[in-house]
């Protein structure tokens, strides 16, 4: 196996050579870039790449399309504004556009049903118009706007409070997060990895609350349980940021490398190349 130092410049090399003319990535050579992998990318090459397609990105109503001539997908528009933030660079349309429209959109309210446990009215981001809220999206944004507040930007405080309420709301039965309900039918759901990962980033100022502290205790536990670049690399994130070093994750994404470069999955490649590096802080994903 590679040693750490090897493995982190490959990655690099590799992910250099596969942004497209554009400056942007895609999911997979000869594609069109698409945002999420994008996103990722320049968060993993960090300041030995510009950030200047991020600036430029194609937009409509203040929200960054998916891929030009695409439409918004909710939940990355919190990714690409962290970045946007962290790296000091000012859309074309302006940043205060992008907090703006993320407040705007949200999951659709619907009312309570006895097949669910939780409650429906609660609205926090979909992935697409006109859908219900999920937990993905709504991490995503959730952190976005915190980290928009931290920088002085106008952020609606009840957007806030309701996106935080619905986290806690879906947690599942042990602490964690499946990717939408946490009971249906009257079966309890399991809590997947990268889900519970990307909550407890966003609610990692709320580390007072009992769901808050089983949920980070179940990553801890858990975090090995599915092998995949995309699972550890969330999981080593988010332990890190929490203040709980996993060296055994990080071992066991190393391992991972092989089949991630085989897959040759941008998104998954630079996922991995973000977490694995310990020449930078976690500072995007830090309040």
């Amino acid at each position: 196996m590679m040693t750490a130092p090897a493995l982190t410049r490959e990655l690099g090399e590799l992910l250099r050579g596969f942004r497209n003319p554009d400056g942007g990535w895609a999911y997979y050579a000869g594609k069109t870039s698409r945002l999420e992998p994008t996103c990722w990318a320049l968060l993993a090459l960090g300041d030995t790449v510009d950030g200047e397609v991020l600036r430029r990105w194609p937009a409509s109503d203040g929200l960054l399309l998916e891929h030009a001539g695409g439409r918004p997908n909710y939940g990355f528009q919190g990714l690409a504004l962290m970045i946007l933030l962290h790296r000091n660079i000012e859309h074309q349309r302006g940043n205060r556009a992008l907090v703006a429209a993320i407040q705007r959109v949200k999951g659709i309210a619907l009312p309570d049903s006895q097949r669910f446990r939780q409650d429906n009215s609660l609205q926090g981001w979909s992935w697409i118009p006109e859908t219900f809220s999920w937990v993905e999206p709504t991490a995503y944004c959730l952190l976005a706007l915190k980290k928009a507040r931290g920088a002085g930007m106008p952020v609606d405080t009840g957007r806030i409070r309701d996106a935080e309420a619905l986290l806690f709301d879906r947690t599942c039965a042990g602490g964690g997060w499946n990717f939408g309900n946490s009971r249906v039918l009257g079966q309890d759901l399991p809590a997947y990895v990268p889900t519970t990962a990307l909550a407890l980033l966003a609610l990692q100022d709320r580390t007072s609350e009992a769901a808050f502290a089983s949920s980070r205790t179940l990553l801890e536990k858990d975090a090995l349980s599915e092998p995949s670049s995309m699972a550890l690399s969330l999981a080593l994130l988010a332990l890190r940021v929490l203040g709980k070093p996993a060296p055994g994750v990080r071992s066991a994404l190393e391992k991972q490398m092989p089949k991630t470069l085989a897959l040759a999955n941008h998104h998954a490649m630079a996922m991995a190349l973000f977490a694995l590096r310990t020449d930078h802080q976690d500072a995007p994903f830090v309040l």
